[in-house]
């Protein structure tokens, strides 16, 4: 027996490290060659919104240039017609006409935030809304009625098509928030307002669950008696939404509110977000009209891409099936590489690289990382945390695609940027610190990986006190009183000023610094990350873009002292000029060069020469249970940078090698799903390592049993 155990525990271990001990193994086939291995070794690609930089605005905030709208064209108060410019919560009169500006002048509009260094712009949702319901109003566009048009508080649809034709002159992309959970909330519920799990029922009285129908051309009938909280609308209630097909109840959850703090994912998912009511995304009509109502803006406006709110509150299969829509209808508008990506709070990078993966987002806001970049900015958390999210990325590649999320410092949901720094740094941070960790934390939103969003006003030191309500400041004259004396950082309080004044701002300057080397350095937009040092209060990142082949470091320090660091890089025996912060420097023949970084500053230093095209050596497989996510990580060893690395898949009973994941930024690995494949079957894995050049190696096969 003891001799038996130690067979079956030798077994087991050498599955785990992908080893074909468990009984006889058929002979391994050939690796791929000529032709296939050339398609295989292709590196990855990167979406076109890696070289973006977004500036997001909420549209009634920033700019006022037609006071005639600021009621929406009615009479009455504040209660009425939602606007009253001294209240945080209510319309304050920015509009399209304000936000365009004069479409050339540099002191407000679109040409002012072209000349900040931002490329696209990302506004709030500009349906028409719901203007007022409770004790707030829908400035923000949170409470949509009508899908079709413009709302008359931001002006008109030809107001809205002006200011996409300025952005699209000044080379910049337009971003619409897109709302798919949900709808201004019309829709009275019998009972409490709270939460049901009731199973629902289809008009006959049978009990079904939703997600089984969702791809089905037979969705259940549902009637309003059957739901499982009564549903009503009342008087001009029952056709105040546009398109009509929203007035029907049948159309919603009808479930009531939800309480974040006890809530599953089928709370999420069917619950409503209070004061909004929730749309049944499982039903394929529902799908269809969501569709239909956004491929209408894509195809009168040529608008450029969508920020999907709330991508956790719709059901699991929503995105597979509405983004085909969505990105067909833009290529039929003729708009090149219609972006897509979406904010689902909350959540780990391996939770979230499910919604890629698995739920049809093209694209994220990268969570994670906005909590590493501002901890790190702030002097509260190490290197080490902003390197393990570079790391995760490989577990959102998908297709040969390589993540490439918006990266954010904060924004108008959870805080500014300055405030987010702050509520880590401690209160006790001096003002000229904070300055400083602010401008760092901008340097690594620009610097590293990702398309930077920045939320308005913080180029002029907006701050605030916290999210929603407290981080939507005006950047016109404003009326709301604790505004005018709240502290800003790098600038003192506005007053009874305008932020457009303060165009000299240090992180406006920043921003245009940052925004000209994005526009001059391919590699920091679609540049592989190599993390060369990430230690104490320094981090140094190198980025080296495959057709370039320039090799840039960036290294940045959090401390409050200088620090001398020395660092690997794959540029031997070359001049190094200094881009951003103080002095050149040289590598040696290994690639090593010493860098001296101040305190509380960034450094980015370019190779003059470039990368060589080496040709790599063979590399070697090596599989394993990845213990975070349940799935077999796929890695190499015996490969040296910089090399895309790509792992192909031949299963027990195919013919061809089918690529699974490729990967540019070490460590090189990628991650499959057991469930791809049936149980007990034998697959044999390669990896291809390509060089910058294009040369190609590959492994011997190794085989396995994903699900043994």
């Amino acid at each position: 027996m003891k001799h038996r155990g130690l067979l079956l525990a030798a077994a087991l271990a050498a599955l785990a490290l992908g080893s074909t001990a468990l009984g006889a193994s058929p002979r391994p086939p050939a690796p791929p060659s000529g032709a296939t291995l050339a398609l295989l070794s292709q590196p990855p690609t990167r979406l076109a919104l890696a070289a973006d930089r977004i500036y997001s605005v909420i549209t009634d905030r920033y700019a006022n240039g037609a006071a005639a709208n600021d009621t929406a064209g009615i009479t009455g108060g504040a209660s009425v017609t939602g606007y009253d410019p001294a209240n945080p919560g209510y319309f304050h009169g920015g509009d399209l006409k304000g936000l365009t500006g004069t479409c050339t002048g540099t002191t407000n509009g679109l040409a002012r935030i072209k000349d900040l260094g931002f490329n696209a712009i990302a506004v709030t949702p500009p349906f028409v809304q719901r203007y007022v319901q409770g004790d707030g109003a829908a400035y923000d566009g949170s409470w949509v009625r009508d899908f079709t048009t413009v709302d008359p508080h931001l002006g008109s649809e030809t107001d809205f098509g002006a200011f996409v034709t300025c952005a699209h002159s000044l080379g910049m992309k337009v971003i619409l928030d897109a709302v798919v959970n949900d709808t201004a909330d019309y829709i009275r519920l019998s009972g409490s307002s709270t939460y049901s799990s009731e199973v629902y029922r289809d008009c006959r009285g049978t009990t079904f669950d939703p997600a089984k129908f969702v791809r089905s051309g037979n969705f259940p009938c549902l009637k309003a008696a059957n739901m499982p909280k009564i549903p009503s609308l009342f008087g001009a209630d029952r056709t105040a939404k546009k398109p009509s097909w929203l007035n029907d109840v049948t159309n919603y959850h009808d479930r009531g509110d939800i309480d974040l703090a006890a809530c599953d994912q089928d709370c999420y998912e069917q619950g409503d977000i209070p004061g909004r009511d929730d749309l049944f995304t499982e039903k394929p009509a529902v799908v269809q009209g969501l569709a239909d109502v956004y491929a209408t803006w894509i195809q009168r406006f040529k608008i450029d891409g969508f920020r999907v709110a709330g991508g956790r509150n719709v059901n699991k299969a929503f995105f597979t099936l509405w983004t085909p829509k969505i990105l067909a209808a833009a290529k039929a508008a003729g708009v090149l590489n219609f972006q897509l990506f979406g904010d689902v709070a909350g959540l780990k990078a391996i939770d979230l690289s499910d919604y890629v993966r698995a739920r049809g987002l093209p694209n994220l806001l990268d969570v994670p990382m906005q909590d590493a970049f501002t901890g790190f900015a702030a002097g509260r958390s190490g290197p080490k945390a902003i390197a393990t999210q570079l790391d995760d990325d490989d577990y959102f590649e998908r297709n040969g695609v390589v993540a490439t999320p918006a990266t954010f410092l904060g924004n108008a949901d959870i805080g500014r940027a300055a405030e987010q720094i702050r509520a880590k740094a401690g209160a006790s941070v001096s003002a000229g610190d904070l300055l400083r960790r602010d401008l760092l934390a901008h340097d690594l939103l620009f610097l590293l990986r990702g398309a930077p969003v920045i939320e308005y006003g913080d180029e002029v030191g907006m701050m605030g006190s916290g999210g929603d309500k407290a981080a939507r400041q005006d950047m016109f004259p404003t009326q709301v009183a604790a505004w005018k004396t709240e502290e800003r950082v790098g600038s003192p309080p506005i007053g009874a000023g305008s932020s457009f004044d303060e165009s000299q701002h240090p992180i406006a300057q920043r921003l245009r610094v940052l925004g000209h080397l994005r526009d001059t350095i391919p590699a920091l937009s679609t540049g592989a990350s190599f993390v060369r040092y990430a230690q104490g209060k320094v981090l140094a990142v190198s980025r080296i873009d495959g057709n370039d082949r320039r090799e840039v470091l960036a290294l940045f320090n959090s401390g409050t002292t200088a620090a001398t660091v020395a660092v690997r890089t794959s540029t031997p025996s070359a001049g190094w000029t200094a881009m951003l912060g103080a002095g050149a420097a040289a590598s040696d023949a290994k690639g090593a060069l010493s860098v001296a970084v101040p305190a509380l500053s960034t450094v980015l230093l370019q190779a003059n020469a470039q990368v060589a095209a080496t040709t790599p050596g063979a590399p070697k497989v090596r599989i394993a249970r990845d213990s975070l996510s349940g799935f077999w990580r796929l890695g190499v060893a015996g490969t040296a940078g910089p090399v895309s690395v790509a792992f192909a898949v031949r299963r027990e009973h195919g013919k061809a090698w089918v690529r699974v994941g490729v990967d540019d930024s070490p460590p090189y690995r990628a991650f499959v799903s057991p469930d791809t494949f049936k149980q007990g079957e034998r697959v044999w894995v390669v990896a291809v390592a390509r060089s910058l050049g294009g040369s190609a190696a590959v492994s011997p096969a190794l085989g396995f049993k994903p699900r043994p």
